[in-house]
């Protein structure tokens, strides 16, 4: 086995050609893939089957949509004989593409964190796809092995990121994820920092997906309707509830609506919520190792390596805030696109055992409670002053339509509640707003819908953005966005009072371990930077 070719620098190497190892063999993947594959091209097309079907029972005849369905199932198996992969001593790399061949690889030192990915489909056939997290950026393709037997994971995953094994992808062992039995019963103990709660689920209604699922629905079904004629308003069931909807007077079918709207909203939203986060637990493999899984019919599987932590984000929705919930995510380098840079560390859930989790990956539970440095009255001003601007252009837009005779005058009753609601809103997101640094970690917190604290680590950050929009500079205000390669890349401190932004960049300047300003005296270069901000004092550089 000889030295695979240097890559570039962002790790990946698209339509590279034959790779240069020529008595390496190249690998095919499990060929239950035959299997999986045109089943899931089956199964996307399946809303668009469904369409077909009913516009056949109305007197149509879309063949197209039959031979499209036929033409994704003979790609499907063509990947199989189109996809190959190989290890080398530095390097992995995957051969893939049915008409666009391309050679993507990957150096091993590039690796930073290996995702087990099972759907209800591949589960049925044994088999799960394995993604490598590199250090690429979001929009670099991610290394994928689909699909790998079950029992070959463990192994898979030893060998592109070596770590002490984890028993967790063969039969039961893998719908028992972490937690010892499939149940969740375990108790956390020293490698099982949580684990999965039934309790959880009511929490899942305020999260507010069941409402989003159902939004998908109807859009789907107004599709439907605008295809070929009204599909949906021709089927009988359908003309069946419009006649005896129409019967009933407008306040109470207005009311029913509401009331069947939540429920089902809520039911749609507590099946989702078992579905995705049943069976969670968060296992220490070593001291900077960490195995999460969790779902049910689609399990999930990340084993991430800790020395790539750059920080944590407690999220804290409005609807979960005000029954003391909130969700964890760590935040990381070389997640890959799809996740975004950040890895589940805690689903919606008590807030104590979101921030216990957090706390443990970050070492200290400072940063999660601490209180913040406010930014001000001008910070506040500028909040009170946007909530009765759009209150302003919903007056005006109100107004607009009584002169056109499109509403009445008791569209006014709203403001009863709109100008209230703005206010509070307004006050809630000057509470919500702040910052602080401590050492080796900058914090910073804001929103009000969704309250955000991220705790990002001085270490990460490679750069500063200062934005000042046209109204920021009449407040003599500044948003302070720390650029880093982990996560979503930026994060922003908005609303910060300008005398402020070019102390806090010294102050993380030097703060940062081996940073440019570390010498003789650096101590009170710091304190003194610290002091001038919690004084709101500054040279004001702009």
């Amino acid at each position: 086995m000889t030295a695979g070719a240097a890559a570039p620098a962002d790790g990946t190497a698209p339509e590279s050609g034959e790779a240069p190892e020529p008595g390496e063999p190249w690998k095919r993947l499990n060929p239950r893939m035959l299997m999986v594959h045109p089943l899931r091209e089956l199964i996307r097309y399946l809303p668009v089957l469904l369409i077909a079907l009913v516009a056949g029972a109305a007197g149509g005849e879309p063949w197209w949509v039959y031979a499209l369905s036929a033409l994704g199932i003979v790609f499907g198996i063509l990947r199989f004989f189109t996809t190959t992969y190989r290890f080398t001593p530095t390097h992995v790399q995957v051969r893939s593409g049915v008409l666009n061949r391309r050679t993507l690889s990957v150096p091993r030192d590039r690796i930073r964190s290996v995702d087990v990915d099972s759907t209800l489909l591949h589960r049925i056939f044994g088999v799960a796809i394995v993604k490598v997290g590199t250090g690429a950026s979001h929009g670099q393709d991610e290394l994928e092995f689909n699909a790998v037997a079950l029992r070959d994971v463990p192994a898979l995953r030893t060998e592109l990121l070596p770590i002490a094994n984890v028993s967790d992808a063969s039969g039961s062992e893998m719908d028992e994820a972490v937690t010892g039995t499939g149940d969740g019963s375990a108790a956390a103990g020293p490698s099982n920092l949580s684990h999965w709660q039934p309790g959880w689920v009511r929490y899942a209604p305020l999260t507010l997906s069941g409402a989003a699922s159902i939004f998908v629905v109807v859009v789907f079904l107004f599709q439907v309707q605008f295809f070929e004629g009204g599909l949906v308003t021709r089927l009988p069931i359908v003309q069946q509830a419009i006649g005896f909807v129409a019967h009933l007077p407008v306040l109470t079918t207005a009311l029913w609506g509401a009331a069947g709207l939540v429920v089902v909203a809520s039911v749609v939203a507590m099946v989702r919520y078992a579905l995705s986060y049943g069976g969670f637990g968060i296992h220490r493999v070593d001291a900077s190792t960490l195995h999460i899984t969790h779902g049910l019919l689609r399990t999930r599987q990340i084993t991430l390596d800790e020395t790539r932590l750059r920080g944590v984000q407690l999220s804290e929705p409005l609807s979960l805030r005000v029954v003391g919930a909130a969700s964890a995510h760590a935040i990381m380098t070389g997640l890959g696109r799809q996740r975004g840079g950040v890895a589940l560390l805690a689903p919606p859930g008590p807030r104590d055992e979101a921030v216990r989790i957090a706390a443990h990956v970050l070492g200290t539970r400072e940063p999660l409670e601490a209180d913040l440095i406010s930014h001000g009255p001008r910070a506040r001003l500028r909040r009170f002053t946007r909530a009765a601007t759009f209150a302003g252009i919903l007056a005006a837009a109100a107004l607009v339509l009584e002169l056109l005779g499109i509403v009445g005058s008791p569209v006014w009753w709203a403001f009863v509640v709109i100008v209230p609601a703005s206010a509070l809103l307004a006050g809630d997101r000057y509470r919500g707003l702040g910052h602080l640094l401590l050492p080796g970690r900058l914090v910073a917190r804001s929103g009000s819908l969704n309250r955000r604290r991220t705790v990002l680590s001085t270490e990460g950050i490679i750069g500063w953005t200062i934005r000042r929009t046209f109204f920021q500079r009449r407040a003599g205000l500044a948003t302070l966005i720390a650029t880093t390669a982990a996560g979503r890349h930026r994060y922003a401190i908005p609303d910060l009072p300008a005398a402020d932004v070019w102390p806090l960049i010294e102050a993380v300047s030097l703060k940062r371990p081996g940073g440019p300003l570390l010498a003789s005296g650096a101590a009170e270069q710091v304190d003194h930077a610290i002091d001038g901000i919690v004084a709101g004092e500054g040279p004001g550089r702009r």
